[in-house]
């Protein structure tokens, strides 16, 4: 915390904001800080009052000076709540205000107090014996004028019940002594330090931290882990709750553990405890825990994911080809399907016999010239099946319409270097005029074209047409990889169904069995190596997490993915992989490094506040010792959650410290036996 000097430079260098919130803020805590540190010096300098101007009065005696840390231990609390606006009014500045001070917490009772002459210099202990009396003092009456007492006053008063005056005294007494016998010792080892010569508030504070958390352990953890979990387990059904053990369970059982709050956020969306999380993984104490089990989080995937693949299919590699090869296949097999079905009808179709006229007529037709061009080149053609053949044979004429086709294909074809649209539309137009003039000549003929259109209709076209023929029109390696993915695993599939990914797949299963579950192992482990690369500072912690979320991000993509696996490699394989999603998209729940840092810092309030210890603290502002309190009881806080969150019956270990009183039997021996490495038996736990 800033000292009246900071504050006076800060307002020297700042003059021209004079007159701003900014710097009236600052000139506060410039007269605020003057006040602490003349009552901190306890009357040993003779001079005059900062505030007042008032000649200051001779040393006083013991009894005004324990009467006055009484006070100022009652004033602290009233503090705590008076200077909250103020407080986080000074907060907001400080946070938009480039270089300004860090804000003294507000005292507004402590500073009328002063101004009123009722807190003094003069009424300091101004001795190490007397210093230790005076901060026992402060934190002893804190820890009984607690909200808590207050309210077993009220209810002592209203006479509800014949014990309560006898309960009410003996917890206040319980209270004053605890917090009394931390402050004694942490007052004195500060004062210890200081005639020894360690001077630096620094040192100060580890080695105070130290003792007080000796003898203020039972305080300080009074019940925060209890109630941090219990918000955990608000507006959560018990069938949830067995959902998030069974995957956090699962999570173990697969090598790659998830955390409680990870597996409670996957079942239920979102829950408190994740924020939590984040702020354990990094206060000092809890850190190292967080960390030792997180760190194997990224190989232990990657085993997850060989296991969990295997079962979709052996590895297979050039899998993307093989899938290409096979769509191909499929098409052609459609294609020969057409052509035996019709074959028996054109058959019969070539021994028609047409008169000379009709050929003259033909020949001259708007594309007469391509199809006399036709029927020159099959009757040269050895291939043609009408070599030597006259223009009037049935077997030419049909011959010849078999070439235009395949010009037509020819020309049209934009990858292969023949592409001709003019050639193209003249190839087309002399096809359709010999493909009419036959049927018109041959009922077989027409019985044939017939038979064609309607196998094309029901069976080739929607292969060519559809999925089966964007992937064997796809390419192959890398770019004809990422089609497949367009086609059977569609990053937004708005219009692609289970039903569709179904029928492709069967389609190309007739052809080969094996083909699609091969691809679909080979796919999805490389999208797997591709969303869990390695960062530069390191592993990536959020790997499995992108995996999850690229391939099944959405309902309508995971139901797709599942109609890919379950249609292509089993039902079983469908359930393993499902597992393994649920686990990974739970490690995304996870927040990462940086993420919302002022809910994070409400929580960083909460691992503080133990019941009395909370107060303690207050009421010893600005003493240097509460900040050091305060940073050892956030951090017994932090390792005892870190130790549940980590554990494998986490959840139900969780939800039975939200179930007890916070500061039973139970709830004590629940938390210390956290802390000691074990967990309690049920039959050790009673309680009050």
């Amino acid at each position: 915390m800033a000292t009246a000097d900071d504050y006076a430079s800060w307002l020297v260098q700042n003059k021209n904001l004079k007159g701003t919130p900014q710097f009236d803020t600052v000139a506060k805590a410039y007269q605020e800080a003057k006040a602490e540190e003349s009552l901190a010096a306890g009357g040993a300098e003779v001079g005059t009052s900062v505030l007042s101007g008032e000649p200051l009065r001779e040393e006083a005696g013991t009894a005004r000076k324990v009467g006055q840390s009484a006070i100022k231990g009652v004033a602290g609390i009233a503090d705590l709540l008076l200077g909250a606006p103020e407080n986080y009014r000074r907060l907001a500045e400080y946070a938009t205000t480039e270089n300004m001070p860090v804000p003294r917490t507000a005292a507004p009772v402590r500073t009328f107090l002063t101004e009123k002459g009722v807190l003094t210099p003069e009424a300091e202990f101004n001795t190490p014996i007397g210093r230790v009396a005076g901060f026992t003092t402060e934190l002893a009456t804190s820890g009984g004028v607690n909200p808590r007492n207050v309210v077993r006053a009220g209810e002592t008063a209203l006479g509800r019940g014949a014990l309560k005056p006898i309960d009410s005294f003996s917890r206040l007494g319980k209270d004053v002594t605890m917090t009394g016998v931390t402050g004694l010792t942490g007052g004195a080892t500060t004062e210890v330090l200081r005639d020894i010569g360690v001077e630096s508030p620094v040192a100060q504070f580890l080695a105070t931290s130290g003792v007080m958390g000796a003898t203020g352990t039972p305080l300080a953890l009074r019940s925060t882990a209890g109630e941090i979990a219990k918000k955990g387990f608000q507006n959560i059904t018990p069938q949830q709750i067995k959902q998030a053990d069974d995957l956090l369970k699962s999570s173990y059982q697969s090598g790659s553990p998830l955390t409680a709050a990870e597996a409670l956020a996957q079942v239920t969306g979102s829950n408190p405890l994740i924020a939590t999380q984040r702020v354990v993984e990094n206060m000092p104490k809890s850190a190292p825990t967080m960390a030792d089990f997180l760190r194997g989080r990224p190989q232990s995937n990657v085993e997850f994911m060989e296991r969990t693949l295997a079962q979709v299919s052996p590895k297979v590699e050039g899998a993307e080809t093989g899938l290409q090869k096979t769509a191909e296949k499929a098409i052609s097999s459609a294609e020969n399907l057409k052509t035996k079905a019709s074959e028996p009808f054109y058959k019969q179709a070539e021994k028609l016999k047409v008169s000379e006229s009709d050929i003259n007529n033909l020949t001259t037709s708007q594309n007469g010239n391509a199809i006399i061009d036709a029927i020159n080149h099959v009757i040269k053609d050895p291939y043609s099946g009408a070599k030597g053949l006259s223009a009037d044979d049935g077997r030419t004429l049909i011959a010849a319409k078999k070439y235009l086709d395949a010009q037509y294909t020819n020309f049209s074809n934009k990858v292969g270097g023949g592409y001709d649209s003019t050639k193209a539309a003249m190839a087309w137009g002399a096809s359709r005029d010999l493909d009419n003039f036959l049927a018109s000549k041959s009922p077989a003929y027409e019985q044939g074209r017939t038979i064609q259109s309607q196998v094309a209709k029901e069976v080739v076209n929607p292969l060519t047409q559809g999925r089966v023929g964007q992937i064997a029109e796809g390419g192959v390696g890398e770019t004809g990889m990422r089609t497949q993915q367009g086609v059977l695993m569609p990053a937004n599939p708005q219009v692609t169904t289970p039903k569709d990914i179904k029928a492709t797949v069967e389609a190309l299963r007739r052809q080969d069995p094996n083909a699609v579950s091969q691809w679909t192992r080979q796919s999805l482990e490389s999208i797997f190596n591709e969303t869990g690369q390695k960062l530069q500072g390191g592993e990536n912690q959020f790997g499995g997490a992108k995996f999850a979320s690229t391939i099944a991000g959405n309902k309508q993509q995971r139901e797709n993915l599942k109609a890919l696996v379950t249609s292509s490699s089993g039902v079983q394989a469908w359930d393993g992989f499902e597992k393994m999603l649920d686990v990974m998209e739970a490690q995304g729940k996870r927040q990462p490094i940086g993420s919302a840092t002022a809910f994070n810092q409400m929580i960083a309030e909460e691992f503080k506040q133990g019941g009395v210890g909370k107060l303690a603290t207050t009421a010893a502002k600005p003493s240097q010792l509460a900040n050091a309190y305060d940073e050892f009881r956030m951090g017994k806080n932090a390792q005892i959650l870190a130790k549940l969150l980590t554990d494998p019956d986490g959840i139900n270990k969780l939800k039975e410290i939200s179930n007890t009183a916070p500061n039973s039997a139970k709830t004590r021996l629940l938390v210390n036996s956290l802390l000691g490495g074990y967990i309690a038996q049920k039959p050790e736990i009673t309680g009050e």
